[in-house]
């Protein structure tokens, strides 16, 4: 275990024994002066010795715990592969460091990244906008051209459909589309005389990450980015919900504008053009806006379902939003400065996209702690982590383990890595934050279950496992009343051969 960080104590149980085996051997009689102190038998009050080991539990308790927590966790990691990080934080104090400074492939805790950086860059309370404009304000419930759609940056955009088929288990959230279409029927429009048009301008029309393994594009683990997108981006899917039946969409803002359409035609709203993509003109009149939840809620959702999409174009969005180019190269570096500037150790930090689905993205376990503790940013990015057996991603995976309930952490997974950070209530009381990270090379496998990510939690939440006081109290007086207290005074342990010293 790294030092670096660890606090001291590893003199104090030898000082502090010694204190007390003085304080005996002197038999020191400074009583304690509390009378509440219960009444012996024979009527003589009972009270503690100042140098009583049972006044110095906290000495004794802290280095204790420290120290079976070292060894509880270094057992545990012999399962885990040479390349591996983990940290532990109590009370911002670290308590455990392996490697906490090796870069390493975080797989989507890198998401805890993109969302720290996002929260920095608009505010916890910002929203995105997604509006439908017209050159011309609706007249006699006509649109005399067409409607523009004009993304704000809201990736979330869906249908309830998508969420019956959305493919594998990984669980959805969708900001819903028929709002809007609420919306644009309370501005009273019956007919748009063009077309729905779909403005997807807000950022590049770079649909994936250039880094992104061909695979996980062709098996459609992330969906077209755009400044517009309904339903992850994908055009088709059915309530199979297999990856065979998504359909990514060639543009997503014209996919947009054709769900759009459908939505406001069921609605017995008029649309005489076909669907296409576009850009609203200048100074166009506004029909419509459907606002997002809070950016707090946003980065919940990306956090607790582990949201490709949403994390891809928050990076986008970063760019936009500290140099004015909703692009991934300016996303990048806005997300690096953004972090430093808010003294985010970066060491071994490269960030290569916004989910962690890149292996050129690295990252470490102090920088995982640190986003998961910062007073800033750091409340709302817990209360984003799925928890153990309830929701996200840690629903079905924890369902039924000791931690069900007390964990609260945001997972990675790719073919060679796997990694948890987030947060555990503690027996003690109380929590204390964590990240392990561990990678095999290529074309290595590692899993949760390999390395017994379980186990790690069932080690922190015996935290902290201190001294047991217990036996160093006086031994029970023969033959006297079990109900009664049998801790003596000074004298009275002097006096008496079957009492045990306070020592």
């Amino acid at each position: 275990m790294d030092s670096g960080r660890r606090r001291g104590g590893g003199w104090v149980l030898p000082v502090a024994l010694l204190a007390v085996a003085a304080g005996s051997a002197a038999g020191a009689v400074v009583l304690d002066g509390d009378e509440a102190s219960a009444a012996r038998g024979d009527g003589a009050a009972v009270t503690t010795p100042v140098l009583s080991a049972r006044r110095v539990p906290e000495l004794l308790a802290e280095p204790v715990a420290a120290r079976r927590l070292t060894a509880d966790l270094d057992a545990w990691l012999g399962r885990s592969p040479a390349d591996t990080c983990l940290v532990v934080e109590d009370a911002g104090q670290a308590v455990y460091e392996r490697n906490p400074a090796a870069p390493l492939a975080g797989a989507s805790t890198q998401k805890l990244l993109t969302a720290t950086a996002l929260l920095l860059a608009l505010g916890p309370h910002s929203t995105f906008e997604t509006a439908a404009v017209a050159a011309q304000a609706p007249s006699g419930g006509v649109i005399a051209g067409d409607l523009f759609l004009v993304g704000g940056g809201d990736a979330a955009l869906g249908t309830p459909g998508w969420l019956a088929g959305t493919p594998g288990d990984r669980p959805r959230a969708i900001h819903d589309v028929n709002a809007l279409v609420d919306a644009i029927a309370a501005a009273g429009v019956t007919r748009i005389e063009g077309s729905v048009v779909g403005d997807g301008s807000r950022y590049d029309d770079q649909r994936y990450q250039a880094s992104l393994a061909p695979r996980l594009v062709d098996q459609d683990q992330v969906g077209p980015i755009g400044g517009l997108m309904v339903n992850d981006g994908f055009a088709g899917f059915s309530t199979a919900r297999s990856f065979e039946s998504t359909v990514p969409a060639a543009d997503p803002a014209s996919d947009a504008a054709r769900v759009l359409t459908d939505l406001l035609r069921t609605r017995g709203i008029t649309v005489a053009g076909e669907p296409r993509a576009g850009r609203a003109p200048e100074g166009a009149a506004e029909v419509a806006t459907l606002t997002s939840p809070p950016m707090s809620q946003v980065v919940a959702e990306m956090l607790t379902n582990s949201d490709n999409e949403t994390a891809e174009a928050a990076v986008k969005e970063i760019g936009l939003s500290v140099s004015g180019e909703g692009t991934w190269a300016a996303g990048f570096a806005g997300v690096t400065r953004l972090l430093g500037e808010a003294g985010v150790p970066l060491d071994g930090v490269a960030v290569a996209d916004g989910t962690g689905l890149s292996i050129d993205s690295k990252l470490t376990c102090a920088t995982l702690v640190d986003v998961l503790t910062r007073p800033e940013t750091g409340p709302v990015i817990r209360d984003g982590l799925a928890v153990a057996g309830e929701t996200g991603t840690l629903a079905e995976s924890w369902d039924g383990t000791a931690a069900e309930g007390r964990l609260r952490a945001k997972t990675g997974t790719l073919r060679n890595a796997t990694a948890l950070a987030g947060e555990i209530e503690v027996n003690g009381g109380g929590t204390v934050a964590f990240a392990y990270v561990a990678n095999v090379p290529e074309p290595g496998e590692v899993t949760a279950a390999g390395v017994g990510l379980t186990g790690l939690a069932d080690v922190l939440m015996a935290y902290p496992r201190g001294v047991d006081v217990a036996p160093l109290g006086p031994a029970a007086v023969p033959g006297q009343d079990a109900a009664a207290p049998t801790e003596p005074t000074a004298g009275a342990a002097a006096a008496d051969p079957g009492a045990t010293p306070g020592g």
